[in-house]
């Protein structure tokens, strides 16, 4: 991903993708957990921290302790914060009433074994909180070029519990549709991969193309969180899925206060009714288009 420095102090993504439209009618992402399998999570963050669960760590930093999960690169914070900032200081979380379950799969070197992922995502589906939560989303902004076996049943697993699968598509793109740049889980059908686009609504150039691409969302200086109450503008998949993310929070949240049943199914058939397409793209670049709630 590419960074710069933080100059106004808010997320463009929540106007980009209509946060609002829910915020105005009482519903934050109260009563979601989003488990966020990434680099950890600065989780003493002013933004951040009354919306931490829990935590788990499957990497080798910090000599393997599995109850600290300190981000060393920054990437999960800033994720995190797209997704639930609080919002008190700044306007910067899509769903700020949310709870995030921090599960650090990517240790400080950035490379994350297929083994930390499986692992990550079997915790976060077979988790549950002290008063009986589930996770109900997992944001993975991360990514492998191996399709391996086991990856694939640990996401069905996942899927066969009713937890939605949100996935970056990579950052590997040429600008071009004629080639396809592949990352899993992102490519599994089952999950939701997303790709990045500009507030010009012009498709980002690095963001993969392939012919399983979900929705785009702003992908391109996005504001948010960073380590030690700093916060930072970064571009990339990494930081277009969490919109995505943030906004199923945004419904299922919705859905819950009315005690109405929702299914996967459903819940995507009302994405698929929220977004639209961009002239001039393929399914490859934008698959089903922008979303707007």
């Amino acid at each position: 991903m590419k960074s710069t420095q933080a100059d106004t102090k808010i997320n463009d993504g929540i106007d980009f993708i209509n946060a609002k439209r829910y915020w105005e009618i009482g519903h934050y992402g109260q009563d979601t957990v989003i488990a966020v399998i990434d680099t950890g999570c600065d989780i003493n963050h002013e933004e951040l921290k009354d919306n931490i669960i829990g935590t788990f760590n499957f990497t080798d930093d910090d000599n393997g302790k599995i109850n600290i999960a300190t981000d060393y690169t920054g990437h999960g914070t800033h994720v995190s914060g797209i997704i639930a900032a609080t919002n008190k200081k700044h306007s910067i979380g899509i769903a700020p009433k949310a709870k995030l379950l921090i599960i650090k799969a990517i240790g400080n070197t950035s490379i994350s074994t297929h083994k930390h992922l499986i692992k990550a995502i079997r915790f976060a589906t077979a988790w549950r909180g002290k008063n009986g939560e589930r996770v109900d989303i997992m944001n993975l902004s991360l990514g492998t070029k191996s399709d391996v076996p086991e990856l694939r049943k640990a996401v069905d697993e996942a899927l066969q519990e009713n937890i939605f699968v949100v996935v970056a598509a990579g950052n590997y793109g040429d600008g071009s549709e004629l080639t396809d740049e592949i990352l899993y889980p992102g490519y599994y059908e089952e999950v939701i991969q997303v790709g990045a686009v500009g507030k010009n609504l012009v498709p980002t150039h690095m963001s993969n193309t392939n012919q399983n691409i979900d929705f785009l969302s702003l992908g391109e200086s996005v504001y948010s969180t960073y380590p030690q109450n700093n916060y930072i503008r970064l571009t990339g998949t990494s930081v277009a899925t969490p919109h995505i993310t943030g906004a199923i929070s945004l419904i299922l949240s919705y859905f819950k206060a009315k005690h109405l049943s929702f299914s996967q199914n459903i819940i995507y058939q009302y994405l698929l009714s929220h977004s639209f397409l961009l002239k001039g793209y393929t399914n490859k670049t934008q698959g089903n288009g922008v979303l707007k709630l």
